[in-house]
């Protein structure tokens, strides 16, 4: 759950609709001002609240604004996440596994008002530029809410490009992406924003109300 909801957190960033401020921001501005669609490679890695490196994974991420995302995670393990703005899939193929959950329940309320551009960003953080390192311009979102799943995320954007994030959670764990072969705004095929479970494998679908009918 943890590494999903940093997946879906990303797609809040993007969201998300700015305010005008410094050069991090005008960047972020920029870069919002007609975001339609995202797909890039993505190299992570997750490391602990001593900053010793515990996670690394590589793969393709699609987006499309507003909520509809697909993670499609290639090494070291083959996993997609992929959510059309409902539901969110998880499909482990090494374990022939996939759980459903409904999105409001992988997210707290205000993430989920971003989610739906019901909200503006700076109303739920606090954004302070952070200056460059490394050519890269970077801004910093803290949430104004203390029961946040996240303590922060930082935003890394060159020149009109988001090259990478970072995402702080409440106990130190560190998760980064940074992203190459952008293309932002081009066609993106609606089916990889749905997915259908292959057959033979295991299915736990929890966004199915207790009460329902099975299929």
């Amino acid at each position: 759950m943890k590494i999903l909801k940093v997946m879906v957190l990303s797609v809040l960033a993007l969201a998300a609709r700015p305010v005008a401020a410094g050069e991090a921001r005008k960047a972020l501005d920029d870069y919002l001002a007609d975001f339609k669609t995202l797909k890039a490679r993505f190299e992570q890695t997750v490391t602990d609240e001593q900053g010793k490196l515990r996670e690394t994974s590589q793969g393709t991420v699609y987006l499309e604004r507003p909520g509809k995302f697909h993670w499609e995670y290639t090494k070291p393990y083959e996993q997609s996440i992929i959510g059309d703005g409902q539901k969110v899939w998880i499909y482990d193929k090494d374990l022939e596994q996939v759980t459903i959950r409904p999105i409001d329940k992988v997210l707290n309320s205000a993430p989920a008002l971003i989610l739906g551009n019901q909200a503006h960003v700076d109303d739920k953080y606090t954004i302070t530029e952070l200056g460059e390192k490394n050519g890269v311009q970077w801004i910093s979102l803290i949430p104004k809410d203390a029961s946040h799943d996240y303590a922060g995320i930082k935003l890394g954007f060159e020149k009109s490009s988001l090259r990478e994030m970072e995402l702080a959670d409440n106990f130190g764990q560190v998760t980064r992406l940074k992203f190459k072969d952008e293309q932002r705004n081009a066609a993106i095929d609606a089916t990889e924003f749905t997915f259908t479970p292959p057959a033979g494998v295991d299915v736990n679908d929890l966004s199915r109300p207790r009460d329902a009918p099975g299929p």
